[in-house]
């Protein structure tokens, strides 16, 4: 009971002004091979590859390196608007998001996380539209907050910088490379 007073606040607490925004990814206008690079403070250049559509899902593969080579340390898969709803990482371990991650959603969202291990977790994330992009806030079932942080987004709606602060201490992301074909 006293978790769903924490969440209730929480929500209640929320700008509607953002609501007016679209922080929705669009995953339809990217073609298979566009890539962008990232600087991570915390684990070097990453690099996100774009495959294309795989089923109704479309497929971002990522690679850390000097160059998106060999086989990817993880691949995602998100729906029509952007939203993660599979993690899949290259020693098979899985994430599936139900509905989705609610990453590209304003306001308050609810997903639930089911590993391949069978664990569940439910999970609050609030996002509000700023200047460029958005910032975040996740929230575990008890009410806790795991992480939060703001990510900038370029012209297609794609994430590109930002800063991820949560229990491994604070990450930044920087944009090195981006390449549209």
């Amino acid at each position: 009971m006293k978790t769903a007073i924490v969440l209730g606040v929480l929500i209640s607490l929320m700008s509607t002004s953002a609501s007016a925004e679209s922080i929705r990814w669009k995953p339809e206008t990217l073609k298979p091979g566009d890539d962008t690079s990232l600087n991570q403070s915390q684990g070097g250049l990453i690099h996100h590859v774009f495959r294309g559509k795989v089923g109704r899902l479309y497929a971002l593969e990522s690679y850390r390196g000097s160059s998106p080579s060999g086989k990817p340390v993880f691949t995602t898969y998100l729906d029509k608007d952007g939203n993660q709803v599979r993690w899949v990482r290259q020693d098979g371990f899985e994430l599936q998001f139900h509905p989705h991650d609610c990453t590209p959603t304003l306001g308050p969202c609810q997903c639930t996380q089911v590993g391949s291990d069978g664990k569940k977790e439910v999970r609050l994330r609030i996002t509000e539209a700023v200047r460029g992009g958005f910032q975040f806030a996740e929230y575990g079932s008890d009410g806790r907050q795991l992480f939060g942080g703001n990510l900038t987004l370029d012209a297609r709606d794609n994430a590109v910088n930002g800063r991820l602060d949560g229990n491994q201490g604070k990450q930044r992301f920087q944009m090195v490379k981006q390449v549209y074909k």
